[in-house]
């Protein structure tokens, strides 16, 4: 029993040593940001400390909502906007209006169904999610340029499991 509460003690070492030199490189993965970069930033943080956004808006929510209009040919819809970020229809109506106000998207009435409200990034919002998009990947193909072909396999494998489990945990 002692060499089994032994190997959780080092496993559990390991990952408290891993997470601390992880938090220590973190600002490596920061590299000089492009101006409509900054210039985006600067807008939404000025907007969260004006109280302008509800508290919707920040850098990982712009690059994800550009992922979902990536996914789609054309504009989608208030509703499948919502469902894709996991948030509330009021909220990606608040998200929306500060994107349309700062002229990163524009909405349109559904020429099928006069209610239904579309929504679809400007090609300035189109431009800014490539530019984050570009550096994010090149920032990613750096750190795993170290790996071969065989350890990329097995990193990505684990670390869905890693994250599978963390999303089925935060659904039980």
């Amino acid at each position: 029993m002692s060499d089994i509460h032994d190997h959780i003690h080092q496993h559990s070492s390991e990952i408290v040593e891993m997470t601390q030199r992880l938090f220590r490189l973190r600002k490596r993965f920061r590299v000089e940001m492009p101006e409509n970069i900054a210039t985006l930033k600067k807008r939404i943080n000025e907007s969260n400390l004006q109280g302008k956004t509800g508290g919707v808006i920040d850098f990982d929510t712009f690059y994800n909502i550009g992922i979902i209009f990536s996914r789609h040919a054309g504009s989608i819809t208030m509703g499948e906007l919502s469902h894709d970020l996991g948030i509330p229809l009021s909220s990606a109506t608040r998200t929306m209006d500060w994107y349309v106000r700062n002229e990163y998207a524009r909405r349109s009435s559904d020429p099928q169904d006069r209610r239904v409200v579309r929504v679809e990034l400007t090609e300035a919002g189109k431009e800014i999610y490539h530019t984050i998009h570009e550096r994010f990947m090149e920032n990613i193909e750096r750190i795993m340029g170290s790996l071969s072909a065989e350890e990329r396999i097995t990193f990505n494998s684990l670390l869905r499991k890693v994250l599978d489990a963390f999303e089925n945990e935060n659904e039980n």
